[in-house]
């Protein structure tokens, strides 16, 4: 079943009714995540539970212990319920010395020992759990988000998605672990010590009730502004998030245009914002403890009154007051837990509606693992757009065979990456059918369509570790020689041991501590390593030098041998010797052919190569290029 988002609007409109309809789905799932650690749960509601009956204890104990001070010297008179259940105990004689006294008052600090030892243990237990939960929620939340195909990432903003996995999901673990170390502990408490009380004195008791109901007024009171704040601080500090992550991500351009004090005076205002609401609804939750404090003085009050009255004895009246005191921390407690849940409500539900959130593209019920691959690619009547009312790719057909380059060339925003994303179904055609070795590749395991192809960028991406655990990410488990192997071929290893510590030198992030060169060679280097049947090279030399272009070049005819290359590359020297070059156009594929084939036609290619190498056209070409192209 899943959970419906809520809105802080929502939340904060809520009555009392509906947000306890609202909760008990989104805490009904929470609670289910105690499932395998049910046996330290168990452990902790026992604790719990024996804390609450020592509750009981403490009351009749501190009874006899002030009927020991107070009464005259000599004997202690016990409880009249002690007597009845042994009647041989109508006194015990203390004697001239202080020794039975000391261990009759020794008994408070034992008995406060135990609930210590009771509430330590609840504590431990509960939070043992709830930390175990926090972790397992986080990884599914993580990885689920990791399943979710690039439409979603395109229409995310990363900083939100941090706070959901990270903060979101750790205001969850905070309401399962005060809803579980006191939904249990607290009651149990209060029905014990009600229940001495009634049995001490029901009529006091009783009359306490009148008091007590006044103590959920401060709760209600407050609830409401509770329920706004909460809510809006857990939006505000999602916003907060996305302004560190773009000012951290694109610290190149704050830098290069000068806007550190621009990204400061946007991070203040949402900080100062979060305080705000923190603020707000801290004064809020600490306002209940004063006033249900206040308001439980009353019972002191009335208990006073009470024991004049009635002509209690004085330690009729400890007893009582200290039922009472007992108590107070229990509804404190109680209080809390609602305030909490109400704050949490926001941050679980979108927790849970993240989980809930299926991925655009999944793999079919009967998908299998695509086997062996030769890397014939076919492409039939592929049709796709973006869902912005602009159609990327019309009715393309293509066939590739095994083992030959395929080059792609064509304008900024004509396909060409478009159709490279969706051999790799990081997004799903609208129409048409895509095979490999005629496979359809909605009927194969997306794992496993990936593993048999290896990218390169342009947009390279190097992660915040080491030279060779980046190239290892092509194949994980590949061995140190093995890496060193594929930095070789791609013309990497010379720069690599020229790093403070070689290959395991950590490079920052991004890969910022390389050279846009270097980082693309290690980009290279990885998916060398990968050593996919098939492999996608998205303008691969774009940030190299004329003569490591050269050598990237002879690498790259190296790694094309026996395998399906499709290349884009917007200078055509680069892809000259393709088996075939598609030219695209507005989504379309234009012309298809070799470059001598095509050159020779004088159409669209023909004018894309005049442009790119200053010819006129209709110059007379060079015999020595026209024998390259051959």
């Amino acid at each position: 079943m899943s959970s419906k988002k809520i809105s802080r609007k929502e939340i904060a409109k809520m009555s009392f009714g509906d947000f306890v309809k609202a909760s008990r789905e989104p805490y009904r799932r929470l609670f289910a995540y105690l499932k395998p650690y049910r046996f330290r749960f168990g452990l902790g509601i026992l604790f719990g539970a024996l804390f609450g009956a020592v509750q009981a204890v403490m009351i009749f104990d501190v009874k006899v212990v002030a009927g020991a001070v107070f009464s005259p010297a000599g004997q202690v008179k016990l409880p009249e319920q002690v007597i009845r259940w042994i009647p041989s105990l109508t006194t015990v004689h203390v004697g001239n010395g202080m020794g039975t006294l000391i261990l009759i008052c020794a008994s408070i600090p034992a008995l406060m020992l135990v609930r210590g030892i009771c509430s330590y243990l609840n504590s431990y237990f509960m939070l043992w759990v709830s930390v175990r939960v926090l972790d397992d929620i986080r990884t599914e939340v993580f990885r689920h988000a990791l399943d979710q195909s690039m439409e979603f990432f395109n229409q995310s903003k990363t900083g939100e998605l941090v706070q959901t996995v990270f903060n979101q999901t750790r205001m969850a673990q905070q309401a399962l672990t005060t809803i579980s170390g006191d939904i249990v502990k607290q009651p149990i408490s209060i029905l014990t010590a009600l229940g001495t009380l009634f049995y001490l004195d029901w009529q006091f008791t009783l009359m306490s009730f009148v008091i007590f109901p006044l103590c959920i007024l401060p709760v209600l009171i407050v609830s409401k502004k509770v329920r706004k704040a909460g809510a809006k601080e857990e939006e505000e500090a999602g916003m907060l998030m996305v302004i560190m992550q773009e000012a951290f991500a694109g610290v190149r351009v704050v830098k290069t245009h000068a806007r550190e004090e621009y990204e400061s005076a946007r991070f203040n205002v949402a900080n100062k914002q979060i305080m705000r609401f923190i603020m707000r609804w801290r004064k809020a939750l600490e306002l209940t403890g004063p006033l249900v404090e206040t308001i439980a003085s009353l019972g002191v009050a009335a208990a006073l009154i009470w024991t004049r009255s009635a002509g209690r004895q004085l330690d009729d009246f400890i007893a009582l007051t200290g039922g009472l005191v007992l108590l107070y921390p229990a509804f404190k407690a109680m209080s809390r837990i609602y305030l909490t849940m109400q704050k949490c409500l926001a941050s679980t539900t979108k927790v849970f509606e993240l989980l809930d959130r299926k991925p655009a593209i999944q793999d079919a019920p009967n998908a299998h693992r695509l086997g062996v691959v030769r890397g014939e690619i076919v492409f039939e009547n592929i049709t796709f757009g973006y869902g912005n009312g602009r159609t990327a790719l019309r009715d393309i057909t293509l066939r590739i065979p095994a083992g030959t380059t395929c080059a792609l060339v064509g304008a900024s925003g004509a396909g060409k990456s478009t159709l490279l994303a969706l051999l790799q179904r990081l997004y799903e055609a609208q129409n048409g059918t895509i095979r490999i070795d005629g496979h359809d590749i909605r009927a194969v395991t997306q794992a496993s369509l990936r593993e048999h192809i290896a990218t390169v960028s342009q947009d390279t991406f190097l992660f915040h570790d080491s030279i060779a655990n980046n190239i290892r990410y092509g194949r994980l488990e590949a061995t140190p020689a093995e890496v060193e192997s594929a930095a070789g071929q791609a013309y990497a290893h010379p720069f690599i041991l020229e790093q403070p510590n070689g290959y395991e030198t950590v490079i920052g992030d991004k890969g910022c501590l390389l050279s846009g060169g270097q980082q693309q060679r290690i980009s290279i280097a990885r998916a060398l390593l990968k050593n996919a049947p098939i492999l996608l090279l998205d303008e691969a030399t774009s940030a190299l030098d004329t003569e490591s272009e050269k050598q990237i070049q002879a690498a790259l005819e190296t790694l094309s041998s026996g395998r399906t290359v499709i290349a884009i590359a917007h200078r055509l020297s680069t892809i000259l010797k393709a088996d075939q070059i598609v030219v695209m156009e507005d989504g379309a594929i234009k012309e298809v052919g070799t470059h001598r084939e095509l050159f020779e036609k004088s159409g669209y290619y023909r004018r894309l190569y005049d442009l790119q190498f200053t010819r006129h056209p209709g110059e007379e070409v060079p015999l020595s290029e026209m024998a390259g192209a051959a």
